[in-house]
């Protein structure tokens, strides 16, 4: 896959996977619950590109190429994204300099938010897996449209909120359950490192 002008291998994600398919126990049957009680709760949150662009006059439209960079590991955090349409791969370079595939982000989802929110550096990169449509927000205008106390900044506060919910529901699911995997050579896995779990959903937060 080519990474902006390079060429790059993409490395699937080393030890167990924290989220592989396992049968349910009753803390994960109360957890699916929530889960459909959250998405039911992000629908009605839910605001339309239409929107955006209205409420937004500094907001614009953007079409990315498949293997176009979209922001890259390390630079300054000063917009954020709603993708449209396409689909977004983030990446995290390895000490190896290798690049390991740590997520996938749909249409209608926000990319790049929290960088943008608490000032740090991009902590991974983002490449367009297919051709991507996104609208950008600056971080300037939103926080403008905060201190004018506008009722279109509560509503897009409400959805960033209600994205965090989902991905602290997220993390604490992984934090409850530390199961085995078992590989294709039959041998057990030791159980996940809950530490490399929370450096990998930083890690997404922190995009």
């Amino acid at each position: 896959m080519k990474f902006g002008n390079e060429e790059v291998k993409i490395l699937p994600s080393a030890g167990a996977n924290p989220f592989a398919k396992r049968r349910p126990y009753g803390y994960d049957v109360r957890m699916a619950v929530d889960k459909k009680a959250l998405k039911k709760r992000a629908l009605a949150t839910a605001i339309s590109p239409e929107e955006l662009l209205r409420e937004l006059p500094g907001a614009k439209l953007i079409t990315h190429d498949a293997g176009a960079v979209i922001f890259r590991e390390g630079t300054k955090a000063t917009s954020c994204y709603v993708i449209t349409q396409g689909k977004v791969r983030i990446l995290k370079k390895s000490s190896k300099g290798e690049s390991i595939p740590l997520a996938l982000v749909k249409p209608g989802e926000f990319l790049g938010e929290m960088a943008m929110l608490s000032g740090e550096r991009r902590s991974a990169s983002a490449v367009a897996l297919t051709r991507v449509k996104a609208i950008v927000i600056e971080h300037a205008e939103f926080v403008a449209l905060l201190k004018a106390q506008h009722p279109f900044a509560s509503r897009l506060s409400l959805q960033i909120s209600t994205l965090l919910a989902t991905r602290c529901h997220r993390l604490l699911r992984l934090i409850a359950h530390q199961p085995e995997v078992v590989p294709l050579g039959g041998k057990k896995a030791p159980p996940i490192d809950v530490r490399v779990v929370l450096n990998r959903v930083y890690t997404l937060w922190a995009v």
